[in-house]
């Protein structure tokens, strides 16, 4: 038995997420899809439309702020991934990242969004830049964060598996089966900046855990340990944002994805943890009106080489000048 099944299998002995777990928000629902079915969160409204990818343990329900301020002029939709969540896989579903890049189209596709902005943090990075890659037409643009390159992202993955146990097949997935909380717990006090409070972090994560969330991570390390060198070629406007507070990283370079970027910029917060959009949603929000920002990278010629592609450290989205931190962190009413 093949080592995921241990997860897909846990997924079908339980009962279904009830509707009072699951259903917290009067935009939440559930979209069914050949990959399972996925939570989503959609304000509905005016195009254009914003995707946020759940950086797991997040959840929907960690992006109150980010729907506040953002809604009134953009539709927003915010996904768990297959495996994470309330996001039950289907039996088939190999968490490969092919697989990841077709929910992304399928969602796009099935909701009828048009030309999108994706904001995909961490490993769903990767999901950004293939889908990207593959099929420029359905992306505006791109928000990643905490991505160095491919290969770096590897090495991270395996320092913050300190025990070396998540990549180990079959074990990997019965310690998350065991665990779930116990890691979440932790991940947050290693993510987030030194001597921030994690609760209003750890206690959202922690209860869609308890209520019957998944986090199949284990699943995910392994099934990416097997892509080498993945061909990314993204000549989509891109800004990565990279948190410098992010203990887990600091071993990290993030300029190693410049790489993959023909149009691309990465805003460096040193105050800031692991979750930049959500550390900080008026920032963000300024970030993405930001049109002195955007408007070279849009105008950027495709051929475009690496020493066009610009890094500016510790800045406000609105003067490229060091700030202290601005803004409120989120906040939940879970």
């Amino acid at each position: 038995m093949a080592a995921k099944q241990v997860d897909l299998l846990r997924m079908r002995m339980r009962s279904a997420p009830s509707i009072t777990n699951a259903i917290t928000r009067p935009n939440i629902s559930f979209l069914h899809t050949p990959f399972g079915s996925l939570r989503i969160r959609d304000s509905g409204g005016p195009l254009p439309s914003i995707i946020f990818a759940c950086d797991a343990p997040n959840v929907v329900e960690h992006y109150d702020a980010i729907f506040s301020l953002l809604s009134p002029s953009n539709r927003l939709i915010c996904v768990e991934m297959p495996g994470f969540g309330f996001s039950y896989p289907s039996p088939t579903f190999d968490f490969s990242l092919r697989q990841y890049v077709d929910v992304v189209i399928h969602l796009i596709e099935s909701l009828g969004l048009g030309l999108v902005t994706l904001m995909f943090p961490c490993a769903w990075s990767y999901v950004a830049f293939q889908l990207a890659t593959e099929r420029p037409s359905l992306v505006e643009r791109l928000i990643v964060s905490q991505c160095p390159c491919w290969e770096e992202s590897q090495a991270w993955s395996k320092r913050v598996d300190s025990n070396g146990m998540m990549k180990v097949p079959v074990v990997g997935q019965l310690f998350l089966a065991m665990n779930q909380k116990r890691v979440s717990d932790g991940w947050y006090d290693a993510a987030l900046p030194k001597g921030q409070a994690k609760e209003e972090f750890a206690g959202v994560a922690g209860k869609v855990l308890s209520d019957g969330g998944i986090f199949c991570l284990a699943s995910l390390i392994q099934a990416w340990s097997h892509v080498k060198n993945p061909a990314f070629l993204v000549d989509t406007p891109t800004v990565v944002l990279w948190g410098g507070s992010d203990r887990t990283h600091r071993r990290s370079n993030p300029d190693s994805v410049l790489k993959y970027l023909k149009r691309g910029m990465i805003m460096s917060y040193e105050e800031t943890g692991h979750f930049p959009e959500l550390e900080d949603p008026e920032r963000f929000k300024a970030l993405l009106l930001n049109e002195e920002l955007w408007t070279p990278l849009k105008l950027k010629g495709s051929n475009t080489n690496s020493e066009d592609v610009s890094r500016v450290d510790n800045v406000s989205t609105t003067g490229r000048i060091p700030i202290a931190r601005q803004g409120k962190p989120f906040t939940s009413h879970l």
